[in-house]
């Protein structure tokens, strides 16, 4: 056998470079621990503080106190995870990958996420009224 032959014999022996498409498909759609997909607002737990307001950097996040309403623009978002180390009630969390959708749904790039109104407190007991001093009647008494 020749030296050509030998090498022949063993480059079709030999497995393949490339990787079966089904394989390379799953790892791909498999994001790693730390991944950080889109904020996500708990809103159970949220205050309106407007603290990750303040802290996105790509003007993400729009609150509005008076309808009690947080939006997020997702096509701004550059998922640094800023709002979410912000928050001091914990209450925005990084979502893990989003579902891959064949084209871009409307859903996909605004966020709203409606606050509901706190309990209303409880109305405070009255103060009782101190009682005045002095007797009945008016004037001084006198003898006769």
């Amino acid at each position: 056998m020749t030296r050509k032959t030998i090498g022949l014999i063993s480059w079709i022996v030999k497995k393949p470079y490339t990787e079966p498409i089904p394989e390379i498909v799953e790892r791909a759609l498999k994001p790693p621990e730390y991944f950080r997909a889109l904020p996500v607002v708990d809103v159970e737990t949220c205050k309106l503080c407007g603290t990750c307001e303040r802290a996105c950097p790509g003007h993400v996040i729009k609150q509005d106190r008076k309808e009690r309403i947080i939006v997020f623009d997702y096509t701004r978002c550059i998922m640094c995870g800023q709002c979410a180390t912000s928050c001091p009630t914990g209450s925005i969390k990084m979502s893990k990958a989003p579902p891959l959708v064949p084209g871009p749904q409307k859903s996909e790039f605004v966020g709203i996420f409606r606050i509901p109104a706190p309990p209303p407190k409880p109305a405070a007991k009255p103060a009782p009224k101190p009682a005045t001093g002095g007797g009945s009647g008016g004037g001084s008494s006198s003898s006769s």
